[in-house]
């Protein structure tokens, strides 16, 4: 878990922030599996801002008390959900409960923007460490309503219902 004697605190994501993101992607496979068929790499820094940048997505970072980008996230309304993309935690801050906070803090941001309660998100099943984390945080998986898109194979659509 986090360290105690630290505070994290959820974001809206600035420029800079974004492009030290592109930074933790070192490979065609991690930047797909990340951040899906769009994205590639190596990837110009103005194509990147393009593409995370888009009006429709609410983009956050958490960032601990010494301001180091621990995390990022987005979210937009899918489905009538408030559907996670991009979720990522800063490879030297894995496995510390930093990707709960994330989206945690991403749900209630949404929330109280919206009044929505349900959430959705994509995760391809080779992705491991993340179908974990979003299993143990209550998503299950569920067909996805209009089939799976061609360019996700090997991804699961999973939602989070308020109990």
């Amino acid at each position: 878990m986090p360290n105690t004697g630290d505070y994290y605190e959820l974001a809206l994501a600035t420029n800079e922030q974004v492009l030290e993101l592109k930074g933790w992607f070192s490979s065609q496979q991690q930047i797909y599996t990340w951040g899906g068929p769009n994205l590639v790499y190596p990837m110009a820094d103005d194509a990147f801002m393009t593409i995370l940048r888009l009006p429709h997505l609410s983009s956050y970072c958490v960032v601990n008390s010494a301001k180091e980008l621990l995390a990022f996230g987005q979210y937009y309304l899918r489905l009538e959900r408030h559907h996670l993309g991009r979720l990522a935690v800063n490879p030297a801050y894995r496995n510390q409960g930093i990707a709960k906070i994330l989206i945690a803090g991403l749900l209630a941001k949404a929330s109280k923007n919206s009044g929505l309660r349900e959430a959705s998100l994509f995760v391809f099943r080779d992705n491991v460490a993340a179908h974990h984390c979003y299993l143990n945080m209550g998503f299950r998986e569920e067909a996805y309503p209009d089939g799976m898109p061609e360019n996700m194979p090997n991804c699961v659509y999973m939602v989070l219902r308020p109990s």
